[in-house]
């Protein structure tokens, strides 16, 4: 079972995203938070596998929130469920270590497989956030990144861009999942990034097509 909370103020949304959350097999409900307070003073104690938190909350914003629990949890892993589709909220809340981003008017009746997609190593992002960050990164190629990968590692590196988990890359390449793992912790040597979403975001500025 996947343990997962939820920073969201709506009540409207409470009560929804409880019903569709009791309707999956593999998540368990941990906790509700209308703010980001109770949920900071209670995520110790709880430590979910995914927190889902919405951006725009009273008082500490998720944004916030995310900043906190990342400088204190490094392993912490948080995907953002809101209505905000601005670039700006959208770096902004990457930057800040979320996994994933998706839009509450996309993406709200299949949380629940998104958060399964994101706890199997896939990195959500509703098709409009996708575009916009290709299109922001797009604007400035930087230098050629690639000369550092192998073949193989630039394969990868691909096949995670286009959101592939882990095991269908394995799949693919004929490789274990343990195998997978050692060549995306080199790439991330290599890139100097720690996360999907930050290898992502250098495979789009600093690769050359």
């Amino acid at each position: 079972m996947i343990k997962v909370c939820f920073v969201e103020d709506s009540p409207v949304s409470h009560r929804a995203l409880k019903v569709l959350m009791q309707e999956s097999k593999k998540i368990d409900l941990v906790g509700m938070y209308s703010n980001a307070e109770s949920f900071l003073a209670e995520y110790p104690f709880i430590r979910p596998d995914i927190v889902v938190v919405d951006l725009q909350l009273p008082g500490i914003s998720g944004l916030d929130a995310i900043c906190t629990i990342k400088a204190e949890f490094p392993d912490s892993r948080f995907l953002v469920l809101t209505a905000h589709e601005e670039e700006e909220m959208i770096f902004k809340a990457l930057r800040a270590g979320a996994g994933g981003y998706i839009l509450k008017k996309n993406s709200f009746n299949n949380i629940a497989e998104e958060i399964i997609s994101f706890y199997e190593g896939g990195a959500p992002l509703t098709p409009l956030v996708a575009s916009k960050i290709i299109h922001y990164f797009q604007q400035d190629k930087g230098y050629n990144l690639g000369n550092k990968l192998t073949e193989k590692e630039k394969d990868i590196l691909k096949m995670i861009v286009d959101g592939l988990l882990y095991k269908e890359i394995a799949s693919q390449k004929s490789i274990s999942i343990d195998g997978i793992k050692k060549h995306v912790s080199n790439i991330y040597e290599k890139l100097q990034v720690r996360t999907r979403s930050e290898a992502i975001k250098k495979y789009f500025t600093q690769m050359k097509y």
